[in-house]
């Protein structure tokens, strides 16, 4: 072979081996070559035999028409040979395409066998691969993609955690304080798997993104995650159970943040009931129409937070009985689930299908459920109960009922 023959072709070749890595040498069957200068487009027409040189730096021509012209030049070998000879082994750019494709269907499999018990999450995952998602984060975090999955998925199998500070919490699961701060690509995935298990919309702003980690149990700091409580009488000196029984003697729901829980216990008399409901508004009509005379009670408002389980789990810890209730929702048996996997002691409180039938019976004017069906860890028949009336019954339409059983 003359590669001397070959080197006023290189800019045309150039293009050729391009189209046979991106084709495949035996589906490339035409090409139109772009940019070629008016020198290149006579060499060009000569090797071919054609009458006339092409006008325009645009030429379209036949692949195998150029194989069989360059055999029958002073290259005298067919076109792959010249190419190879010229850049070096063609790559296949079609079976590595295929294989990265196969590798990366691997990775979205095994991320989504990781999570297949848990519905509300498979929306989540689908969301990160079909928009890009995963792939962003990684290239902004500088690695791949199946590391930031990987870690995503760590994080979100511990959620709802059991009330750890973000750093702690980050530095325990990932091995890095940082990587869940506000900003890192790693935690906008996160916060969308947290939003998705909670029912939330996307955080906005600082406010929200604390809240919804609050909601999966982790605390962005101590002061920020508190919990609502009646009617707590702990026993100590401490400034906090003071507090509590001083409030608890004047009728007066008090809030009590994470930071004020760290480092104490609050307990009180073992063997005492503590009620557990998901609405202020119980709380308010309790300290309203019970004031002193209630039994003790914690709210949750929503998902627990991280103060919310730490407080319910020193209580349960010093030997009080939890019994919760949440609304007759779907939302209401999600949190009523979150309690029951912190807190298996808990105990239902009016929250059986019965308790649910005979509500809804009573009170025409039920909501209308909405959103995906959860199963009740507590008792399988609500589901089924829940989805046969198709009406939802909150904790404000039962409230004489709960705050017959709270006054003592």
């Amino acid at each position: 072979m003359k590669l001397e023959a070959l080197e006023p072709l290189r800019p045309m070749l150039a293009q050729v081996r391009d189209a046979l890595e991106a084709r495949g040498v035996d589906r490339a069957r035409t090409l139109t070559l772009n940019e070629l200068s008016a020198a290149q487009r006579r060499v060009l027409a000569d090797l071919c035999g054609w009458p006339e040189v092409p006008s325009g730096p645009r030429v379209k021509l036949s692949l195998a028409k150029l194989d069989a012209a360059l055999r029958d030049s002073a290259v005298g070998v067919g076109l792959v040979d010249a190419v190879t000879a010229m850049f070096g082994p063609l790559a296949d750019r079609r079976a590595e395409r295929a294989k990265t494709l196969a590798a990366r269907e691997t990775i979205w499999a095994t991320a989504r066998q990781r999570i297949e018990m848990r519905p509300a999450l498979l929306a989540w995952l689908e969301d990160l691969r079909a928009h890009g998602r995963a792939a962003r984060a990684a290239t902004l975090s500088r690695t791949s993609e199946d590391v930031i999955l990987d870690r995503a998925l760590a994080v979100v199998a511990r959620l709802p955690a059991s009330g750890m500070l973000l750093p702690i919490f980050a530095l325990d699961v990932l091995g890095d304080a940082h990587a869940l701060d506000a900003g890192e690509p790693l935690s906008a995935l996160v916060l969308r798997a947290a939003a998705a298990l909670t029912s939330s919309p996307l955080p906005s702003n600082a406010v929200q993104r604390r809240r919804l980690w609050a909601d999966v149990g982790v605390a962005c700091d101590s002061l920020s995650a508190d919990v609502l409580s009646l009617g707590l009488k702990p026993p100590g000196d401490g400034l906090l159970s003071r507090h509590l029984r001083e409030a608890s003697a004047e009728g007066v729901p008090r809030r009590t943040t994470l930071g004020e829980l760290s480092g104490t216990r609050v307990t009180i008399a073992p063997g005492a009931t503590v009620f557990i409901c998901e609405n202020p508004s119980v709380v308010a009509a309790a300290a309203e129409c019970l004031g002193a005379r209630v039994q003790p009670l914690v709210c949750v408002e929503g998902v627990p937070s991280t103060a919310g389980l730490k407080l319910l789990s020193d209580l349960s810890a010093g030997g009080a009985e939890l019994r919760f209730h949440v609304d007759f929702d779907w939302g209401g048996l999600r949190i009523g689930n979150v309690l029951l996997e912190h807190l298996p002691a808990a105990k239902p409180w009016r929250l059986s299908a019965a308790d649910y039938e005979r509500s809804v019976t009573l009170r025409r004017g039920a909501l209308e459920l909405a959103g995906a069906p959860v199963e009740a860890r507590w008792d399988k028949d609500l589901r089924p109960t829940l989805i046969h009336h198709g009406g939802a019954v909150l904790e404000e339409q039962v409230i004489s009922d709960l705050l017959a059983d709270l006054v003592t």
